[in-house]
């Protein structure tokens, strides 16, 4: 009896409020496309490339290698070449089935098919004039949220750990800038910028703006952009920021406000100390236990390295002990990033799992990996 043949690999073609994606197991090819029609992802034969909000594109599994310019164009050529591909193979029906492409996928293969390099280097260009100051940092969580920034810099400026906002003094942008921002960030997304189902306020601590400068912006963010199904978020410095109370938090929240990720980085007060932020960890928890009240979600950031090998054992021991105090709960996150940016694969897991099981027997948050390498927002 003669072997069966092996069935065909499968090919998927999905088309969404958010995009369109293409897959064809057989070739290892993976394409996916924003609701503008600009590449977002592409794979070919395991290779996959990713271009972030800001224009970059990455090479590797996780933000991997940043292509200088002109590999980068070299790249937004062949994912063109491979929209074409797309395109034609479609037009052609040949999807290994009979089933028709879904309604408005040929429209949005035929506006990424009308780019050109030079177009994603332009559009690179106005991201980065809208974000002048980057996007830094991006809670792992949010990171598919469109950004907006009311601020900029850093209200503490102090950490010593930190490569992003160190000495970068804190701005509140005024009524008309932060209109103007809100303006140039829609038209920069376009179609993108309606189907992202969350808002991040950017810059180191967002929510340390005063009670009505924030309630102004969240009013500004909703008529401007609508309210979102994941709600907006920030990073908020407890240290340096307004004291809410529950019912103050509360009325933030019933703005949209509902996602708020704090540095806690440790629960040895020492070491916080040394580390650049305030020792007063009463104060912090007493914030948490604010949040929690007015029904804010919660994710704490946690060094794991700080202090080295010397502070290793009372730094996760304290912050174990701190954390299983806060009464998180499912709803909220503990996020562990290493300062020692060499660490990777085993040796990151290896370096995680003692802090994984401790708090695992703690906390009902969810506890996860915060590598640097993915401090990136991706397009």
């Amino acid at each position: 009896m003669l072997p069966r043949p092996p069935p065909p690999a499968a090919v998927h073609v999905r088309l969404a409020r958010e995009g369109a994606v293409f897959e064809d197991e057989g070739r290892g090819a993976y394409l996916r496309l924003d609701a503008e029609g600009r590449w977002v992802a592409w794979r070919e034969r395991g290779a996959l490339m990713r271009r972030t909000l800001l224009g970059a594109v990455h090479v590797g599994p996780r933000s991997g290698i940043v292509l200088a310019p002109g590999p980068a164009r070299a790249a937004h050529g062949r994912v063109l070449a491979a929209v074409g591909a797309w395109r034609t193979r479609l037009r052609a029906g040949g999807l290994g089935s009979e089933a028709a492409p879904p309604p408005g996928l040929l429209a949005l293969l035929q506006r990424a098919s009308d780019l050109t390099v030079a177009a994603y280097e332009r559009h690179a260009a106005t991201a980065r004039s809208v974000y002048a100051e980057g996007i830094p940092i991006l809670p792992p969580h949010r990171q598919r949220d469109l950004v907006v920034t009311p601020a900029r810099g850093c209200p503490n400026g102090r950490c010593t750990f930190c490569a992003f906002y160190r000495e970068r003094p804190f701005r509140v942008l005024d009524r008309a800038d932060f209109a103007r921002h809100l303006d140039a960030v829609a038209a920069l997304c376009g179609a993108d910028a309606a189907v992202r189902r969350g808002v991040f306020l950017g810059s180191a601590s967002a929510a340390s703006l005063g009670d009505g400068r924030l309630l102004e912006v969240l009013a500004a963010v909703e008529r401007r952009l609508g309210r979102r199904a994941r709600g907006v978020a920030a990073f908020l410095d407890p240290d340096h920021a307004p004291a809410r109370t529950a019912r103050g938090w509360g009325r933030l929240a019933a703005a949209g406000l509902g996602d708020l990720t704090l540095g806690l980085e440790t629960g040895l007060a020492s070491l916080r100390a040394a580390a650049g932020k305030g020792a007063d960890l009463g104060a912090f928890g007493r914030t948490v236990a604010a949040l929690k009240e007015a029904g804010v979600r919660v994710a704490l950031t946690v060094l794991v390295g700080l202090g080295g090998a010397p502070a290793e054992r009372a730094h996760r021991d304290a912050t174990v002990a701190y954390l299983g105090g806060l009464g998180l709960g499912p709803g909220d996150r503990v996020y562990l990033c290493e300062l020692d940016e060499a660490s990777g694969g085993p040796r990151r897991q290896a370096a995680l799992a003692p802090w994984r099981d401790a708090l695992g027997a703690v906390t009902s948050a969810t506890v996860a990996p915060y590598p640097a390498e993915d401090f990136v927002a991706w397009a």
